[in-house]
């Protein structure tokens, strides 16, 4: 075998080892919500003082932080989802934090948009200073973050974001003291817990999504059961009574 031929073998060895990395490393984004789905947080905590002091008193005035307060809750309903191998975008509709059951008419449209080839992590343009939503696989795409060293990622267990940022770092006075921020993610991408934290740990604003108690559950499945039941029952003899 000639040198010209083994310089050819050592460059078709190399191409095939590079083509093989590539493939192991291309990861697949998704999206993990769906069209029509509603989405609910509540916040459990909210310290209005400390969060005036911290981020001013506009605070909750705009973004995802509007009208907050403590036992409030706020809703998503997902209009549309957009997917391509470079780029995802969820369009959704929002209703703001409220104490009210019936959520009324919606307060505003947004979108979320990611483009895979070139990712926008500057997140201080977010009130919350972390996404309320990711593509999928959640932990594998903040993983790959090229996020500044306020931002780290954790993903031993659930895909968590922990964020640490001094005060005055992202402005004059903003945040006028210390604060961290663990935010952890579900499988479909959805901030699950948002926690904010000042000096000593203290937690200031603890946001959860909001499920329905275990114990609804049985009851409303009970109550649809029985409903059917009798308009069943209802229906047999209504049809009974007419036949005869």
């Amino acid at each position: 075998m000639n040198k010209r031929k083994q310089f050819l073998y050592i460059i078709l060895f190399f191409l095939l080892i590079n083509n093989i990395i590539s493939s192991v490393n291309a990861i697949d984004y998704g999206i993990g919500v769906y069209q029509d789905q509603e989405i609910t947080w509540k916040c459990s905590v909210c310290n209005q003082m400390e969060m005036e002091l911290i981020f001013g008193s506009d605070w909750n005035d705009s973004g995802v932080f509007n009208n907050l307060s403590i036992g409030k809750r706020m809703k998503w309903k997902i209009n549309n989802v957009e997917l391509n191998p470079s780029f995802s975008k969820i369009n959704f509709s929002i209703w703001y934090w409220t104490s009210e059951e019936i959520w009324g008419i919606k307060d505003n449209d947004s979108e979320i948009a990611y483009t895979f080839d070139s990712m926008d992590t500057n997140y201080t343009r977010y009130t919350s200073l972390v996404p309320f939503w990711f593509p999928v696989p959640v932990g594998e795409f903040m993983g790959n973050l090229a996020l500044n060293e306020w931002y780290d990622v954790d993903n031993r267990v659930l895909p968590t974001l922990n964020v640490e940022i001094e005060s005055n770092a992202i402005s004059i006075g903003f945040p006028l003291k210390n604060i961290k921020i663990i935010a952890i993610y579900n499988d479909q991408g959805i901030l699950n817990t948002y926690k904010l934290y000042t000096t000593g740990n203290v937690v200031i604003m603890d946001i959860s999504l909001d499920f329905l108690p275990f114990y609804v559950l049985p009851t409303l499945i009970g109550l649809i059961f029985g409903l059917s039941v009798g308009l069943g029952l209802f229906i047999y003899k209504k049809r009974r009574s007419i036949s005869k």
